[in-house]
Formats: C-alpha cells, sequence, structure tokens
C-alpha cells in the first residue's frame, strides 16, 4: 500500500470517528427538538438533514486542512 493510500485511510477513520461521535447525539438532540416542537416526519427530516449537512461540511474541511498541513509539515 502507497504512503497516500495510508494517509488517506487514516484520515478517513479519523474523520468518520469525529463525525460519529458529534452527529449521533446531536441527531438526538435535534429530533427531540423537533418532536417538543411538535414537527412532522417531513419536518424532522429537512431540519435534521440541514443542519447536520453544515456541521458535517465544517467538520470535513476542518479535518481536511488539518492534514494538509500535517503533510506540508512533514515534506519540509
Amino acid at each position: 500500500m502507497t504512503k497516500n493510500k495510508k494517509r488517506a485511510i487514516k484520515e478517513a477513520i479519523v474523520d468518520t470517528s469525529i463525525g460519529t461521535l458529534i452527529m449521533a447525539p446531536l441527531n438526538f438532540i435535534i429530533i427531540w427538538v423537533c418532536l417538543q416542537l411538535s414537527f412532522n416526519a417531513l419536518q424532522i427530516t429537512l431540519a435534521t438533514t440541514t443542519i447536520l449537512f453544515f456541521i458535517a461540511v465544517f467538520r470535513k474541511a476542518t479535518i481536511r486542512l488539518y492534514y494538509e498541513k500535517k503533510w506540508e509539515r512533514k515534506q519540509l
């Protein structure tokens, strides 16, 4: 396995693990709030999808930039 593939797999595992740790409880909280507000199934789906989408994009970009910086420092 090449060095780039190993790095990509490591980054994917870290990103997915962090994502799971953030999203599982957040998903519960979002659904709980939606139920308290008497949202219907469509409203819960839209709220959950929208909120989790933006958090996932932010998380992914942050982790990608972290690893990019880390790999650049190692090449110097």
